[in-house]
């Protein structure tokens, strides 16, 4: 069976500029194709990309709002989110399918519908915001599970402010640290975390910054997920939607309260968010109804067709 052409595109995401943020492999099938159902096929691309991401699309019917189904594999498993590739796929359908419109939608497996607005003229650089869901944070209590986060970045009880944990496939803490710590050159021993933390572990703070505009805070993170095949991922979407949550209305909002002017609203904040990785990543985040909307860039390094060697 001859297949039809199936186009991707390399999307770097949530990048300052060209070179920086999360590499994602956009993969476009056209409407029917019987690749969409082949959980091995798709598997097996994202390993060939191995990318920490690579997303998946398939329209659905017309409606007056382009919808597409979407699905995100790292090079070792399925994962039920991913922000970073949810923004490569806004980047790509704008630009190059729809450049009409100015909303999307995509139906995914284990999080419904994501909505994806442009806020720029289309083009290299576009910038796009995601409304992405907050996952329920509770205190992490877990011995094990806190050693792991402690003896991977060789830190000590004292260099933490708390510990939180939210669910992504298995145990994902959030490890608030001390604004004094230097994140961006702390050492992380990723195989450390295993077997206690399965699935993701973020690092990160709340940065003092006198240059701070009204009603903004400047936060940072590191994130790794070893058990999922990634050692540590250059910008995650999908970790800031829940330090969103983290810093706004949960755990991490007096961190928040203590750096705005008396008398703001935290829930009303803005978070100026970095990721310290190698590559580097900048996006902005607030709460509206309720969900995640984080906004960033996204520039194309490649594009091309997917090949069926057996043919």
């Amino acid at each position: 069976m001859t297949l039809p052409a199936a186009p991707f595109h390399m999307i770097n995401a949530f990048g300052p500029s060209p070179y920086a943020g999360n590499q994602a492999s956009v993969v476009l099938f056209p409407k029917g194709d019987p690749r969409t159902k082949d959980d091995n096929y798709m598997q097996t691309v994202a390993r060939d990309f191995n990318l920490s991401e690579t997303a998946f699309l398939h329209p659905l019917d017309d409606v007056e709002v382009p919808t597409y189904s979407l699905r995100w594999f790292t090079p070792a498993d399925e994962v039920p989110l991913c922000g970073h590739a949810t923004l490569a796929s806004a980047v790509t359908l704008f630009n190059y399918v729809h450049p009409q419109a100015t909303e999307l939608h995509f139906q995914t497996r284990w999080r419904g519908e994501l909505v994806a607005y442009r806020e720029s003229p289309v083009g290299q650089g576009l910038r796009v915001g995601l409304s992405l869901p907050i996952s329920e944070i509770t205190e992490e209590k877990r011995p094990e599970v806190i050693s792991a986060v402690l003896a991977a970045a060789e830190l000590t009880e004292s260099d933490l402010v708390r510990v939180a944990s939210f669910d992504f496939g298995g145990p994902s803490p959030v490890v608030q640290l001390r604004d004094d710590i230097d994140l961006a050159n702390l050492k992380v021993d990723e195989s450390k975390l295993l077997p206690s933390v399965s699935a993701t572990c973020v690092y990160t703070q709340v940065v003092p910054d006198n240059a701070q505009k009204h009603g903004s805070v400047k936060a940072t993170s590191r994130v790794f997920a070893p058990g999922l095949g990634v050692p540590e991922d250059p910008v995650t979407g999908s970790a800031w939607a829940i330090l969103t949550g983290f810093y706004l209305s949960s755990f991490g909002r007096d961190s928040v309260a203590a750096l705005l002017p008396p008398g703001t609203d935290v829930a009303k904040a803005t978070i100026d968010a970095h990721q310290l990785s190698a590559r580097g990543g900048a996006l902005t985040c607030t709460l509206r109804d309720g969900r995640a909307y984080i906004t960033g860039r996204g520039w194309r390094t490649a594009h091309g067709t997917l090949e069926n060697p057996l043919e």
